[in-house]
């Protein structure tokens, strides 16, 4: 006990002085340096102390792999991103380019929890595009409904499943496809 609060509190200490560094001794940040020297030394005792989550979903010692994992999802959204942002340039450099923009309901096949709001999140980032989960259902809103966007969207709640370590269901609600396009909401 004694040696794991000697380790803390040297952690803390390391990580406060490097802070100190930093910001040259400037004493209106040592503060918010000294909160933030706590959650660092914290963090290594977090991972290796708690133990796994309930069945299926990801326990604190799976944080670690899953934050590597997400990392490894990194080039997937710079590419998309990066097309994305292309796309909604030419858009609106060039006025003949379609842009029909809708609101669509894809049916989810992650289960309930923090992958489908880090879907969301991640769908919301790229350009042109706007997300929300409601209940069984990702809200997706796109800049031009001409164009299939369920693959992209399986791909990527495929890769935030393997992200988080969870198996892919049937779609919740029973539908005969997974697109039902309407109009924008309070329309």
């Amino acid at each position: 006990m004694m040696s794991q609060l000697a380790a803390l509190l040297g952690r803390f200490a390391l990580f406060w002085a490097i802070w100190w560094l930093l910001t040259d001794g400037r004493s209106d940040g040592l503060v918010f340096g000294a909160c933030c020297a706590v959650v660092a030394a914290l963090v290594p005792s977090l991972i290796t102390d708690l133990q796994d989550g309930p069945p299926g979903r990801p326990g604190p010692r799976a944080l670690l792999p899953t934050v590597l994992r997400g990392l490894l999802l990194l080039p997937f959204f710079l590419w998309q991103s990066l097309h994305g942002g292309i796309d909604v340039a030419l858009r609106a450099l060039t006025p003949r380019l379609p842009l029909a923009p809708t609101v669509f309901d894809y049916r989810l096949r992650l289960p309930p929890g923090p992958a489908p709001v880090m879907l969301a999140s991640l769908v919301s980032l790229m350009p042109g595009t706007l997300a929300t989960v409601s209940g069984p259902r990702l809200r997706v809103h796109v800049l031009d409904s001409t164009m299939q966007h369920q693959d992209e969207l399986e791909l990527l709640e495929a890769l935030v499943a393997w992200v988080f370590g969870l198996v892919l269901q049937a779609p919740q609600a029973a539908a005969p496809n997974l697109w039902r396009q309407g109009p924008e909401p309070g329309a």
